[in-house]
């Protein structure tokens, strides 16, 4: 058998080579991998970039227009935290109402109300008191306590559609009163939370929810002024959908 027709039959396929006039070099495949990686790196910290610049989405329009509404004939008082916060919710970076941050907050210092109606606050899972949490948890678990949640915790709860009552009061008929009247709206769906606050003028009961609050003596409390702020406020600000 000639030696052309042994390679013929031997099953060994051999590679055609490439004519030189149409240039035949392989490009190196580790180069070639170092570049395309470069360029996916410079894409994705290009979106970054953008990304923190890039105002608020469509999607939290009409949560920006409740968040920034004085709304005169609402209970309560308006808080503008765009104003204080220099931004609006669902923007990125520092400009923004309603960042996570693993920090203490200055609310005061902010020049937030006391308590505080918004601002940044805290994003870890809470355990079901104060006490068992970890530091920079919130929102805290719905209901009624008898010992205080850090504000960065519960102002996490007035972003999920929330109603804060804060008291400070040594009438332990008027708080059992209030305990009473929380819970029946706990019972009722409403999302709320309850607690002593002593970071706030004695004989003082406060309601907040997102750029609102109503604060006023003990001494003016009554069981309407507590039921009409649930009713125009609950889920008035639900940019989460709870």
């Amino acid at each position: 058998m000639s030696r052309q027709k042994r390679r013929a039959g031997s099953g060994r396929s051999r590679r055609t080579p490439v004519p030189s006039d149409v240039g035949g070099r392989e490009l190196p495949m580790i180069p070639i991998a170092i570049v395309l990686g470069a360029i996916v790196v410079a894409g994705l910290v290009g979106y970054l970039i953008w990304q923190q610049s890039e105002p608020a989405s469509d999607s939290n329009s009409g949560w920006i227009e409740v968040e920034a509404d004085p709304a005169p004939d609402l209970p309560g008082e308006f808080v503008n935290l765009q104003e204080i916060y220099d931004g609006t919710y669902g923007t990125h970076g520092d400009n923004t109402t309603a960042g996570h941050v693993t920090r203490d907050v200055d609310y005061e210092a902010d020049g937030n109300t006391n308590p505080p109606a918004g601002g940044p606050h805290w994003g870890r899972a809470c355990a079901d008191s104060p006490d068992e949490s970890s530091q920079f948890c919130g929102p805290a678990p719905w209901g009624i306590y008898r010992t205080t949640w850090d504000p960065a915790s519960v102002v996490h709860n007035m972003e999920h559609a929330g109603i804060v009552l804060w008291y400070n009061t040594t009438d332990m008929a008027l708080r059992d009163e209030l305990e009473n009247v929380i819970k029946n709206q706990l019972e009722s769906g409403e999302l709320l939370v309850m607690m002593p606050y002593p970071s706030m003028e004695d004989e003082t009961i406060a309601l907040t929810s997102w750029a609102r609050i109503d604060k006023f003596p003990a001494s003016e409390y009554s069981k309407d002024r507590v039921e009409d702020y649930i009713d125009a406020h609950a889920a008035r600000f639900n940019p989460e959908g709870f």
